[in-house]
């Protein structure tokens, strides 16, 4: 009989060893709302030191991500932004970037700190960074304009935050524009690079036309 018992509690501290091993993969789940944020790393690249990366996740669900690509012998120094909405996927525990460009999947190993998966065996880590500046870079953006007298509110396509027009110089070119299509103060598909102007509870104060590209009468988000 004791041999019986000897074995019986063999058994359950290797199903506890076993259990435990599991969980040790998953981490744990934290709540949603702990994800907005701003988080900052360096990619690994090829040919390159790296690429510095910033991504804000707003608790709108809206987000806005910057790389700085450094120089090389192929390329000069740039900065590539872009923007969209994110979202959590519960049952993979992933959090979804869907913008513009590809489709970016980050895993959630703690709560501050957020790995892409790529094909790359290098690791692609970003953590949360308090000390980060307010996100205030001109961003090609697509949107629906609509013209009230001489005044004008931009939706953006992406991410669907509405702001009304700075008047300026570029203000002037899309005036010139939309009357040249024959538009009559109706929501109009424009393309520019701007910035928007954020007020201190991280709301779309108002944006910057930095250059205007286009209006497209037909066009649509």
């Amino acid at each position: 009989m004791p041999s019986n018992r000897l074995l019986i509690l063999l058994v359950f501290v290797l199903i506890g060893g076993c259990s435990r091993d599991r969980d040790s993969d998953f981490p744990r789940e934290l709540p949603e709302s702990s994800l907005p944020g701003v988080y900052a790393g360096v990619f690994p690249c090829d040919g390159c030191p790296g690429i510095p990366t910033t991504l804000w996740l707003r608790a709108d669900n809206r987000f806005f991500i910057r790389q700085t690509y450094p120089e090389t012998d192929a390329r000069e120094a740039s900065n590539a932004y872009n923007l969209g909405r994110w979202r959590w996927v519960a049952g993979d525990r992933v959090l979804v970037l869907e913008g513009a460009g590809p489709r970016r999947t980050f895993t959630r190993p703690d709560r501050d700190t957020l790995d892409m998966r790529t094909d790359s065996d290098l690791e692609h880590r970003l953590a949360r960074d308090t000390a980060a500046p307010d996100f205030s870079a001109t961003i090609r953006m697509t949107g629906m304009m609509r013209k009230r007298g001489n005044s004008a509110m931009f939706t953006e396509c992406l991410t669907g935050l509405v702001a009304p027009v700075n008047t300026g110089r570029e203000f002037t070119r899309f005036l010139h524009q939309y009357q040249s299509v024959g538009a009559r103060d109706e929501p109009t598909y424009v393309e520019l690079e701007g910035r928007f102007i954020w007020s201190d509870d991280g709301a779309p104060n108002s944006l910057t036309i930095e250059r205007f590209i286009t209006v497209k009468a037909s066009g649509a988000c």
